[in-house]
């Protein structure tokens, strides 16, 4: 295996083609400077040469332990890998990694990074997320009908009664406010102001998209979105306040898809849905996220030592 990291001198830069808008996000040079300065944490982009396959992982140093977490499936020419060559790429990647002391044990993905394939001795749940191929919807009528009917129909509601949706910095102070009342009423983790900053300044408004969708004057859902030309990650979201706007979240992530879709991107993530669970508002987040038709992909959310 060949090692490359943007961030840790120890390794070689990797090669320019792997900074392209084709790759993942995670792969770009400006989002392994944000891991180093927001996370203090080094990307390492590995290459398995005899599958000619590629996958980003996070190092962090605890004490005298060093963790490694998949930030990505590993995929060669933008493709996951199918799960048999997944499990031959771990096996020698957790040989390299255990031969050059690169790290002592591999914690759980990203949400972004769940895979298909379980090493053994390796703990594990089953996850998924929910993806759509906007590439393959053309049209804005396509894109609409793609969606559950009753959703259609909740979107269609919000067109009629004037429900807009704004993009860029100017709604960013509304997201983060929507985010927060949020994260604080479902008592979930809620990253700082300093995670978004920090976000936008290392990838900037090509890599990074906000969203908020408003009823008048007043703001009722946002979305934060990191992306390249690959796929978008839906990675934050928040809604509140009182509207006449039954399918106002609905119609955010409508619009949301299009703009996405018009600049070249291929697939919209709604980035991980715990399958199974008996959380009633993790349930209440997957069915959300089915119903907007995204293809349920499922795979496996685990760490091994």
């Amino acid at each position: 295996m060949e090692i490359y990291s943007y961030t840790d001198r120890n390794y070689s830069l990797p090669p320019s083609e792997i900074n392209g808008e084709v790759w993942p996000v995670q792969f770009l040079a400006g989002f392994s400077e944000f891991y180093k300065n927001h996370y203090h944490k080094n990307i390492l982009l590995v290459k398995d040469i005899k599958l000619n396959a590629w996958q980003p992982i996070a190092i962090e140093s605890k004490m005298f332990i060093r963790e490694a977490q998949f930030l990505n499936a590993p995929i060669r020419n933008g493709v996951e890998l199918d799960s048999p060559e997944q499990l031959l790429f771990f096996n020698r990647l957790i040989q390299t990694l255990s031969k050059k002391h690169i790290a002592h044990r591999i914690i759980q993905p990203h949400p972004a990074g769940i895979i298909s394939a379980v090493p053994q001795h390796s703990k594990w749940i089953p996850f998924g997320t929910y993806i759509t191929q906007l590439a393959l919807l053309t049209t804005d009528e396509e894109l609409l009908n793609s969606y559950d009917p009753k959703y259609k129909k909740a979107i269609q509601h919000s067109i009629k009664n004037g429900a807009v949706v704004k993009f860029g910095e100017e709604v960013y102070k509304d997201f983060y406010d929507l985010y927060c009342v949020t994260t604080m009423r479902a008592g979930i983790h809620q990253d700082t102001e300093k995670y978004f900053d920090d976000c936008r300044k290392y990838l900037g408004d090509k890599n990074t998209l906000t969203a908020v969708v408003y009823d008048g004057e007043q703001p009722i859902g946002g979305i934060f979105i990191n992306y390249s030309k690959h796929t978008s990650l839906c990675t934050h979201a928040g809604s509140g306040g009182t509207s006449k706007l039954y399918g106002g979240i609905k119609y955010l992530h409508y619009e949301t898809m299009k703009k996405l879709r018009d600049i070249g991107v291929q697939k919209y993530d709604l980035v991980g849905v715990r399958i199974g669970s008996q959380n009633e508002a993790l349930e209440g987040v997957f069915r959300f996220k089915k119903v907007l038709e995204g293809h349920l992909k499922k795979d496996f959310f685990g760490k091994w030592i």
